[in-house]
């Protein structure tokens, strides 16, 4: 209320809002800790999506994020990582793998972890390790530790790509971010980076990150998951195709929104299960019509293909599905 109510003529705008409550809540000591302060910045993430103001909570996140690795502005940001403690893991707002009731919340954090590793340049290298040798991606990431010349190595399951894995897993099906999150998650599992690296193509790199026998099995998860939220898509739309009696008739748009859906997640799941798209270049147009090879070249290319559902949101809407 206090969001919208900012919007009106001659009021501060929602930017100023939200940074206002952003600063109240993270004051105190472990605030990410506190699951009343966590339920209120989910509902401020929430805001910050409808109102297109996702970069103004950011930022401020991401610069509370680095206080926390030790990053000050008169300090390079590999130089940061020297605060890290050998063998624990990354320091994270997000207290285990995944959040499934601050979903808003555990996006923007997981996109400012992606910020930072982007910038010291890791996820680069531990994919080229990967692909130069035969070898782990825990020995991956000890190389690209020695290769980047940081003091202390992160932990491996602080990796984006095993984040977004398991936040993908955690989130409600009926939450209007999933379809994001499980693009966040394909756009690292479907990356085809060799050529980036003077490399031979030679498939998606996201098989390499799952080698180990828990890896694996989150794999094995993340598979089971992606076909349950398909079938939970394709019953809700099912069940609203026949109203209730004495009842109006159900929403067509919404119908048409989890039918969407079903399709989506029934071609990332396609996607995920098929092994040729890891082993080898594959030439995308001549895939069969129920892959979309026009939406899969985009996953690859790490461009976005899907919005968040509009019927909770107002944020954007599925009808260019």
């Amino acid at each position: 209320i206090h969001v919208v109510e900012s919007l009106r003529p001659g009021r501060v705008g929602a930017s100023a809002v939200l940074e206002f409550w952003v600063g109240i809540l993270t004051q105190q000591q472990l605030w990410y800790r506190d699951k009343t302060v966590l339920f209120l910045m989910d509902q401020i993430c929430c805001a910050a999506f409808t109102h297109h103001q996702e970069d103004c909570v950011q930022k401020l996140l991401y610069q509370q994020y680095k206080s926390a690795l030790g990053f000050h502005g008169d300090r390079s940001l590999l130089s940061s990582l020297v605060g890290w403690i050998a063998g624990n893991a990354t320091p994270s707002f997000i207290e285990g793998q995944s959040l499934s009731a601050e979903v808003w919340f555990a996006w923007m954090v997981l996109n400012i972890e992606g910020m930072f590793e982007e910038e010291s340049q890791l996820r680069r290298c531990v994919e080229l390790e990967l692909l130069s040798e035969n070898i782990s991606p825990d020995q991956a990431l000890k190389k690209a530790q020695q290769r980047l010349k940081l003091p202390v190595v992160p932990s491996l399951q602080r990796l984006q790509v095993y984040r977004w894995a398991c936040q993908a897993i955690a989130t409600p099906p009926d939450h209007p971010l999933l379809p994001l999150v499980w693009q966040k998650f394909l756009q690292l599992y479907l990356r085809q980076p060799g050529p980036e690296y003077g490399l031979a193509a030679g498939g998606c790199i996201g098989r390499r990150f799952f080698q180990g026998s828990s890896q694996a099995l989150v794999l094995k998860d993340l598979r089971q998951r992606i076909q349950e939220v398909s079938d939970f898509h394709h019953a809700a739309s099912q069940a609203l195709r026949v109203p209730l009696p004495n009842t109006p008739s159900s929403d067509s748009q919404t119908i048409r929104y989890l039918w969407f859906s079903h399709r989506l997640f029934g071609v990332f799941a396609l996607w995920m299960d098929d092994e040729s798209l890891q082993k080898q270049e594959v030439y995308l147009p001549s895939l069969p019509p129920e892959y979309e090879s026009h939406r899969l070249a985009q996953v690859m290319q790490h461009q976005q293909v899907c919005s968040p559902s509009p019927f909770k949101t107002g944020y954007a809407s599925f009808a260019h599905l």
